[in-house]
Protein backbone atom coordinates (compact mmCIF):
# COMPACT_ATOMS: atom_id res chain seq x y z
CA UNK A 1 0.00 0.00 0.00
CA UNK A 2 1.38 3.12 -0.84
CA UNK A 3 0.72 4.95 2.44
CA UNK A 4 3.49 2.44 4.04
CA UNK A 5 5.85 2.95 1.51
CA UNK A 6 5.32 6.99 2.54
CA UNK A 7 5.64 6.65 5.97
CA UNK A 8 8.52 4.67 6.07
CA UNK A 9 10.11 5.94 2.54
CA UNK A 10 12.07 8.76 1.33
CA UNK A 11 10.04 11.40 1.92
CA UNK A 12 8.00 10.33 4.89
CA UNK A 13 8.94 13.32 6.61
CA UNK A 14 7.20 15.22 3.68
CA UNK A 15 4.27 12.79 4.11
CA UNK A 16 3.33 13.15 8.00
CA UNK A 17 4.34 16.95 7.62
CA UNK A 18 1.33 17.27 4.87
CA UNK A 19 -1.06 14.61 6.73
CA UNK A 20 -0.70 16.24 9.71
CA UNK A 21 -1.35 19.95 8.27
CA UNK A 22 -4.46 17.79 6.20
CA UNK A 23 -6.10 15.75 9.67
CA UNK A 24 -5.94 19.52 11.44
CA UNK A 25 -9.35 19.84 9.53
CA UNK A 26 -12.12 17.92 11.03
CA UNK A 27 -14.28 17.77 7.58
CA UNK A 28 -11.30 16.05 6.40
CA UNK A 29 -11.21 12.40 5.55
CA UNK A 30 -8.49 9.83 4.65
CA UNK A 31 -8.27 7.23 2.24
CA UNK A 32 -5.61 4.70 2.00
CA UNK A 33 -5.01 3.12 -1.20
CA UNK A 34 -2.38 0.94 -4.10
CA UNK A 35 -1.28 3.90 -5.75
CA UNK A 36 -1.68 6.75 -3.21
CA UNK A 37 -3.38 8.40 0.17
CA UNK A 38 -5.91 10.93 -0.29
CA UNK A 39 -7.85 13.59 1.45
CA UNK A 40 -11.33 14.68 0.84
CA UNK A 41 -14.61 16.08 2.05
CA UNK A 42 -18.29 15.64 1.54
CA UNK A 43 -17.88 17.60 -1.44
CA UNK A 44 -15.05 15.73 -2.99
CA UNK A 45 -11.22 15.05 -3.33
CA UNK A 46 -8.95 17.86 -1.88
CA UNK A 47 -5.36 16.03 -2.48
CA UNK A 48 -3.84 13.26 -3.12
CA UNK A 49 -0.41 12.62 -2.58
CA UNK A 50 2.97 10.05 -2.79
CA UNK A 51 6.48 9.41 -3.64
CA UNK A 52 7.11 9.24 -7.38
CA UNK A 53 10.57 9.11 -8.60
CA UNK A 54 12.36 11.37 -6.83
CA UNK A 55 9.72 13.78 -6.08
CA UNK A 56 6.81 13.70 -3.77
CA UNK A 57 3.52 14.72 -5.62
CA UNK A 58 0.57 16.73 -3.74
CA UNK A 59 -2.23 16.68 -6.40
CA UNK A 60 -4.68 18.85 -6.00
CA UNK A 61 -8.48 17.41 -7.12
CA UNK A 62 -9.62 21.14 -8.26
CA UNK A 63 -6.20 22.42 -9.26
CA UNK A 64 -6.80 23.85 -12.43
CA UNK A 65 -9.59 26.30 -10.39
CA UNK A 66 -6.50 26.90 -7.75
CA UNK A 67 -4.03 27.15 -10.40
CA UNK A 68 -5.40 30.95 -11.08
CA UNK A 69 -4.26 32.38 -7.80
CA UNK A 70 -1.61 29.81 -6.85
CA UNK A 71 0.58 29.80 -9.63
CA UNK A 72 3.01 27.48 -7.78
CA UNK A 73 0.99 24.33 -9.25
CA UNK A 74 2.51 22.60 -11.74
CA UNK A 75 0.38 21.00 -14.71
CA UNK A 76 -1.90 21.42 -17.79
CA UNK A 77 -5.12 18.61 -17.11
CA UNK A 78 -8.16 19.42 -17.60
CA UNK A 79 -8.99 19.39 -13.53
CA UNK A 80 -5.51 18.13 -11.67
CA UNK A 81 -2.63 20.37 -10.47
CA UNK A 82 0.35 19.50 -8.96
CA UNK A 83 3.20 20.31 -6.32
CA UNK A 84 6.28 18.71 -5.97
CA UNK A 85 8.65 18.05 -3.39
CA UNK A 86 12.18 16.88 -2.47
CA UNK A 87 12.57 18.22 1.11
CA UNK A 88 10.58 18.76 4.08
CA UNK A 89 12.09 22.31 3.70
CA UNK A 90 10.29 23.27 1.15
CA UNK A 91 6.46 22.38 2.60
CA UNK A 92 5.14 25.84 3.30
CA UNK A 93 2.52 25.12 5.67
CA UNK A 94 0.78 28.44 5.46
CA UNK A 95 0.43 28.37 1.83
CA UNK A 96 -0.80 24.87 1.82
CA UNK A 97 -3.48 26.11 4.37
CA UNK A 98 -4.69 28.44 1.78
CA UNK A 99 -5.32 26.13 -1.17
CA UNK A 100 -6.62 23.65 1.00
CA UNK A 101 -9.11 26.08 2.38
CA UNK A 102 -9.82 27.47 -0.96
CA UNK A 103 -10.27 24.07 -2.12
CA UNK A 104 -13.07 23.58 0.42
CA UNK A 105 -14.73 26.62 -1.05
CA UNK A 106 -14.48 25.64 -4.78
CA UNK A 107 -16.07 21.90 -3.37
CA UNK A 108 -18.90 23.38 -1.75
CA UNK A 109 -19.63 25.94 -4.60
CA UNK A 110 -20.18 23.13 -7.31
CA UNK A 111 -21.93 21.09 -4.97
CA UNK A 112 -24.55 24.69 -4.85
CA UNK A 113 -24.38 25.26 -8.70
CA UNK A 114 -25.09 21.50 -9.02
CA UNK A 115 -27.73 21.96 -6.68
CA UNK A 116 -29.35 25.11 -7.54
CA UNK A 117 -29.70 23.25 -10.94
CA UNK A 118 -31.58 20.47 -10.50
CA UNK A 119 -33.98 23.03 -8.69
CA UNK A 120 -34.16 25.41 -11.75
CA UNK A 121 -35.21 22.62 -14.30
Amino acid sequence: MQYDIDTQGEFAEIFKKIRAILLSYPQIKELKNAKQTSYSDEYGVIIMMRGKGDVFVVAFGKGAQLQESFSSLKGDGKIVRHLYFKSVDEVDEGLLREMIEESFILGLEAFELKALRKRLV
